[in-house]
């Protein structure tokens, strides 16, 4: 699945290794291996996660993983007021319940957005072979 975050209009970057256990191994960028993985990891900094086939996983699970707290008025590291609650898209349409419920599913396409509108991408373009 591919999960794209916006925080005050910026894009914020999901790191490569999130659910790698260290040590790591990498070549630039990229993890190309770690002492066990959870079945949700990052290897690429791209937003690009990776699910364990037949797994059921929620977006709130990702982000226990990766140590990062999300709610209605908080998105990893950026707070948001009560008025302008965290958005979250699924597919380019607007989910209206708590957004750690999201079912991560295979090539699903999430944006979470606290700050300012930015219109969501639908869809993402992944590699042969994902």
């Amino acid at each position: 699945m591919h999960l794209e975050l916006f925080a005050r209009g910026h894009v914020v970057a999901i790191p490569a290794g999130v659910g790698v256990a260290p040590p790591e191994r990498r070549r630039g960028a990229y993890v190309v291996a770690g002492h066990c993985s959870y079945p949700l990891r990052t290897l690429e900094p791209t937003g690009v996660i990776e699910v364990r086939a037949r797994a059921l996983f929620k977006l709130g699970d990702f982000f226990a993983i990766w140590r990062q707290p999300l709610s209605r008025h908080q998105l990893a590291g950026f707070r948001v007021s009560p008025r302008t609650p965290v958005r979250a898209y699924v597919g380019g349409r607007r989910w209206r319940r708590d957004i750690r419920l999201i079912p991560l599913a295979r090539h699903a396409q999430i944006v979470l957005e606290a700050g300012p509108y930015v219109p969501p991408h639908p869809s993402y373009g992944f590699p042969p072979g994902l």
